[in-house]
């Protein structure tokens, strides 16, 4: 394991770093946080993952996340109170993200989660910002006195951002339409169900050539996100993938 490189380590966590965001975000816990302050659903998720990039105009959040249809996001992105700032919905919405992950992994070692999360902040430092918007806003975030279990989450966050914004990347220059990149990804990642809640009506697009362009994102995906990972000497690396896989089984449980 210790003559893992980058890309290695990355395409074995790169999915279960997703993952773990993907499940916070959508747990029932957290949308009734949502709505706690007035935001419902997806509605929500934009303004919590969005919150970072400040109170700018709804296009220029919906071209960081990239998948959402402009129309669609609009809507979602006007939904947030007009008492509540932008960083201050962000700050919420990760704090939903350290009480599920406090409550999820509870029965972790509290010692293994804090070498991961270092391990974490430590591929983040090592990108370039240019990689998304996102994931630089993300980065950014401070909460005080976290938890061994919070300061991971939000680790994992910051990464998982990495990604995405690596994927965008990526899927623009395989010459994919988002709404061809959402139907052509895995179920639990995409599919005709999420490009509809996206806004997204279908594609006339040739599936055959859509299904090589997505395999050629996905590669190119995994090859931007991993230069940060060089941050990381082979025992890091090998060390990284070890404790990914203890918390991704935590998780799925």
């Amino acid at each position: 394991m210790s003559s893992l490189n980058a890309l290695d380590v990355v395409r074995a966590t790169g999915i279960a770093v997703h993952t773990v965001g993907t499940t916070w975000m959508r747990s029932p816990a957290t949308a009734a946080r949502g709505e706690e302050i007035g935001l419902i659903g997806l509605a929500y998720w934009a303004a919590g993952r969005g919150g970072v990039l400040g109170d700018v105009d709804a296009d220029v959040a919906a071209a960081a996340f990239g998948f959402v249809h402009p129309v669609t996001f609009r809507v979602l992105w006007d939904c947030r109170p007009a008492g509540l700032a932008p960083l201050e919905a962000t700050r919420h919405y990760a704090r939903a993200g350290v009480v599920w992950a406090e409550q999820r992994w509870a029965d972790l070692d509290h010692v293994e989660l804090t070498e991961l999360a270092v391990l974490a902040e430590a591929i983040a430092a090592g990108s370039w910002p240019t990689v998304g918007a996102l994931f630089a806003g993300w980065r950014a975030v401070q909460l005080p006195r976290l938890s061994p279990a919070a300061r991971l989450v939000l680790a994992l966050q910051v990464l998982r951002e990495h990604r995405g914004g690596a994927h965008l990347i990526a899927v623009q220059a395989s010459g994919l339409e988002p709404v061809d990149a959402i139907l052509a990804a895995p179920t639990d990642r995409g599919g005709p169900a999420r490009a509809e809640s996206f806004g997204w009506n279908g594609s006339n697009a040739d599936p055959a050539e859509v299904a090589v362009r997505r395999a050629q994102a996905e590669d190119l995906t995994d090859r931007v996100a991993a230069r940060a990972y060089e941050a990381l000497d082979g025992r890091q690396r090998a060390r990284f993938v070890e404790l990914v896989e203890v918390v991704s089984q935590a998780t799925r449980a």
